[in-house]
């Protein structure tokens, strides 16, 4: 048996956490003082019925409702987040996997735009019709259905249409829903027949509205959204914040304001000065933040508040700007190494898998240039080849590198080419990210031939992988239980799922006690033996010893109620670690001139004739103009659930005047436990200290 080693000092053990701690009732923040008398009146009486009404109708928790008066300071940061509706879940509607259908299921017609559908309901129930879509889709496929099938077949028709549609039939197994086109889970018969078309989403894919055409309008709750761009997916918002907000939240965040950070530029403030030269600052979470996180993930469809970030202040003067820059994190710390594969590797793969296939199937439109030896036939290492290949690269995406901002690996690449350098594929592939994809998209474009990038070898989720999923669950899981679930798991209790490192960190330390008697793998044992009381040790061992990721379940379950949380660990599931998944970007007042949100890979446009100094990229793709009480909200991610390189947009600097805007950064889990698990804490403007305060209670022995 290994050596157990002592916990450190600066951790609190699992014993002091479950003290009994005194309510924090003194709460600290901005004042009062810095907003004009009159906005303080409006914005009291204006959140008094908000932040109240919020707070009894959406909430399950038993939490201290602040009541408003004149004295209230608004801007006070509060300390209850685990206490409040921010960490209220709404959980997943799953259609029966287990409901026996006898009923065929049938597809009608392929590729059928969502139009035809909208509206045609009565059309398509005399037909006996459904249109059935992936998430954040506009075409699907129409399939036969009634309604008195009845709500065994729902999951039996979703499987069919998803499948037929490109899903991974190997995550269905983890769930399907169906949603309308509202973003409102459809989970009976009854439901599916009022529209007759629906969205397909699986396992924990979050929603993401559809942009149907550029120019569609859709009123949500009373906001009203205009599709601007479906590529990235960019939208015109009207009616999510008031003039009196936008007034407030400039008044008081701009005695904050700093130069804004750039994250992968610290080391260097040359580059971060050509890069970005606005100011920022982030709000505290309080009383009159709190309504625009639950607003966010309400218009936005996100199961829980706690995905959004705290309101993000950004000021451009005349001149200043943010360059082309993506709002994801690009980051590969939580992939083992037993599950990754360079861009190169998967390089050889597709060719040896596309070359086996021209060699003994090829398509019967194939041209002669693909057959074997010839100039466009895929052939691993072969110089003439991968040279003939980068140079239809070239030729297909002139604009490729331009449109990155990325102009030096154009020029490298063109030169290596016409030297004829013979490592120029492995170079271009290990060095920049993304790009297999494209130059393989060149290829099919040019042969004609199509759908080959589906033999690249798929990422194994590890882990990692699971573990994120599992917390997943297991928050989902306390929600669905509601008063049924254990003091301990509770938001407030000790052992809340969480993605922090405390939660890491207490999870180890259950492992080591659970399983100190037993015997457990060498690797397992030198790993734990070696890096057990590390920051962040579950996660960086589970990434190459799953049987660690096995344990941890346990060891929390048997805390939990193994009765009430029995997790099914799935056969195959995809890769998610936190990150953002979709900006909602207010504009806080009007500029004379300029001071647009530019997206550069964007065929659409708005405007034209642009021109900003020190932002050539302003007068590329789809400028959206900064009018005051609008906002632009833009995915990070596709419906798919992976990141979107097409969101790549800058910040233009204004010409005349000045700019205010603010962020909400809305993520694909719980946004400041993902900031604490990515270590960015302080990059998104968390201290410990604040982190420490808004973990309430169950944080108390860490501030």
């Amino acid at each position: 048996m290994m050596e157990r080693q002592q916990a450190g000092g600066s951790q609190p053990t699992i014993q002091e956490k479950r003290k009994t701690q005194e309510d924090k009732a003194q709460s600290k923040g901005g004042s009062l003082l810095s907003v004009p008398l009159v906005l303080i009146v409006a914005l009291v009486a204006f959140f008094a019925g908000i932040y109240n009404a919020q707070d009894t109708t959406l909430t399950t928790l038993t939490t201290t409702n602040a009541t408003l008066d004149n004295t209230t300071d608004i801007f006070a940061e509060r300390e209850d987040k685990y206490e409040s509706v921010l960490v209220q879940m709404e959980p997943r509607r799953l259609l029966d996997s287990a409901a026996e259908c006898t009923a065929p299921q049938t597809i009608l017609e392929e590729n059928v735009n969502v139009e035809t559908a909208l509206g045609q309901a009565d059309a398509f129930r005399r037909d006996n019709k459904v249109l059935m879509m992936l998430n954040g889709q506009n075409d699907g496929v129409v399939m036969e259905w009634s309604k008195d099938s009845g709500d065994n077949c729902l999951h039996s028709l979703t499987a069919t249409a998803a499948a037929a549609l490109g899903a991974n039939p190997d995550y269905f197994p983890n769930g399907l829903r169906l949603y309308n086109s509202m973003g409102r889970a459809i989970a009976t018969a009854e439901e599916l027949d009022v529209e007759r078309l629906a969205y397909i989403l699986v396992d924990f894919q979050l929603w993401v509205w559809p942009g149907i055409r550029v120019g569609h309008k859709r009123t949500v709750d009373g906001v009203t959204m205009t599709t601007l761009s479906l590529s990235p997916l960019v939208y015109d918002v009207e009616g999510f914040f008031t003039a009196e907000e936008a007034e407030a939240i400039i008044t008081h965040g701009i005695k904050g304001l700093e130069l804004s950070p750039v994250g992968y530029y610290d080391d260097d403030p040359d580059r971060a000065q050509q890069s970005r030269t606005s100011f920022t600052t982030y709000f505290n979470d309080s009383i009159f933040t709190r309504p625009f996180l639950v607003r966010g993930a309400n218009f936005t469809r996100l199961p829980s508040p706690s995905f959004v970030e705290q309101l993000q202040l950004v000021r451009y003067e005349a001149g200043q700007f943010f360059r082309r820059h993506y709002d994801y994190f690009g980051y590969s710390n939580f992939v083992g190494k037993t599950t990754k594969q360079g861009q190169y590797d998967e390089y050889k793969v597709w060719c040896d898998a596309v070359g086996e296939i021209l060699q003994t199937s090829p398509p019967e439109h194939a041209a002669p240039s693909v057959s074997p030896g010839s100039e466009l036939f895929p052939e691993f290492q072969n110089l003439t080849w991968e040279l003939k290949l980068l140079q239809v690269f070239r030729e297909t995406k002139p604009d490729y590198f331009a449109d990155l901002g990325r102009t030096e690996w154009a020029e490298w690449l063109d030169e290596s080419i016409e030297m004829k350098s013979e490592d120029v594929m492995e170079l271009l592939l290990n060095g920049f990210d993304d790009v297999l994809s494209q130059i393989i998209d060149a290829w099919e474009e040019t042969t004609k031939i199509r759908d080959t990038s589906a033999m690249l070898p798929k990422l194994e989720a590890n882990g990692v992988s699971h573990y994120f999923r599992w917390i997943r669950w297991a928050k989902e899981r306390v929600a669905q239980l509601g008063d049924k679930a254990p003091e301990n798991v509770q938001p407030t209790g000790i052992d809340y799922p969480s993605f922090t490192l405390d939660f890491q960190h207490d999870l180890m330390s259950y492992i080591l006690t659970d399983y100190e008697n037993v015997t457990l793998s060498d690797e397992l044992e030198a790993y734990l033996t070696a890096h057990a009381h590390e920051d962040d040790s579950l996660v960086q061992g589970a990434r190459d010893h799953f049987e660690l990721f096995e344990l941890a379940v346990e060891a929390w379950t048997k805390r939990a109620g193994p009765d009430l949380f029995r997790y099914k660990i799935p056969t195959k599931i995809q890769h998610a670690d936190p990150n953002r998944f979709l900006t909602l970007f207010l504009y806080l007042n009007d500029v004379e001139e300029g001071g647009e949100t530019v997206f550069p890979l964007s065929k659409e446009r708005l405007m034209t004739g642009i021109e900003r100094t020190g932002m050539d990229e302003c007068s590329e793709g789809l400028a959206v103009p900064p009018l005051k009480l609008h906002a632009a909200l833009f995915y990070s991610q596709t419906g798919s659930n992976e990141v979107d390189p097409m969101s790549n947009h800058g910040g233009c600097p204004p010409a005349k005047g000045v700019k205010f805007g603010a962020n909400l950064f809305m993520w694909n889990m719980d946004s400041q436990e993902g900031a604490n698990a990515m270590n960015f804490d302080k990059l998104l403007g968390i201290s410990d200290a604040k982190y420490d305060a808004n973990n309430s209670d169950k944080e108390q022995a860490d501030a």
